[in-house]
């Protein structure tokens, strides 16, 4: 009986899956590939320009202090030398600055190696990614307009659903009326007195919804920054 019981469940459970699988592939056919990839790559980009940016002024400020320490010991060692030339200071002397200035030197065309080699990285790194880009611009632009026009024709489909709601509060107003006319009506057609109370009852009921012309109407500039990618109502 248990044996059963499980067998059931677990043919119950495999046929979910397997339905849950066909609703997911269809799913994801329905991601468009080609925007994917170039909005990643866009991203990519940022993350990486940032990275190497930040990366280049490190190295930066360190060529700087390279380059200040190497030209204070490199213009001493010039002063060296003229003084050298006017018998003022030995060889000794002037060799023992020059030995000084080297190790700077070395110092400083290694960082500039270094400095330069990841410029190089990075302008690698950007026109590839960009290349990709450029790639997949045609593709893209032909995705986005697809996007552009599935998109449309549901807005399309929503005007005229949002319409059909305000015709609805429209109508629930209206049988309002109608039904307070037809109680007066058919009460004064007996020489019953009629005193009307629902339009007041209505009114004051909904004092604070939004159901008025301006809350109802999306201005033009509303819809102007919603396409520039300002989100007013959020």
């Amino acid at each position: 009986m248990k044996q059963n019981l499980f067998k059931k469940v677990t043919e119950s459970l495999a046929g979910f899956f397997k339905k849950y699988k066909k609703v997911r592939k269809v799913k994801e056919r329905k991601v468009n590939k080609v925007i994917k990839r170039v909005e990643l790559l866009k991203m990519e980009l940022g993350q990486v320009t940032k990275a190497y940016d930040e990366k280049i002024a490190e190295i930066q400020k360190l060529h700087n202090k390279a380059l200040w320490k190497y030209e204070q010991a490199y213009q001493k060692l010039l002063q060296m030398n003229i003084k050298h030339q006017q018998g003022l200071l030995s060889e000794e002397e002037l060799e023992k600055q020059h030995q000084e200035v080297l190790p700077l030197e070395n110092s400083l065309n290694k960082i500039t190696e270094r400095l330069n080699q990841v410029i190089q990285y990075k302008q690698d790194s950007v026109i590839r990614i960009v290349s990709e880009i450029d790639n997949l611009k045609e593709k893209y632009t032909e995705s986005l307009a697809e996007e552009i026009k599935m998109k449309s024709v549901k807005i399309q489909k929503q005007k005229q659903a949002y319409l059909k709601s305000v015709q609805s509060i429209g109508y629930e107003y209206k049988n309002v009326l109608e039904t307070e006319r037809l109680l007066k009506e058919t009460f004064e057609s007996y020489n019953f007195t009629y005193k009307g109370t629902m339009t007041d009852s209505l009114t004051l009921l909904t004092e604070n919804v939004p159901v008025s012309l301006d809350n109802l109407v999306i201005e033009n500039e509303v819809v102007n920054e919603a396409l520039i990618g300002k989100i007013p109502y959020l």
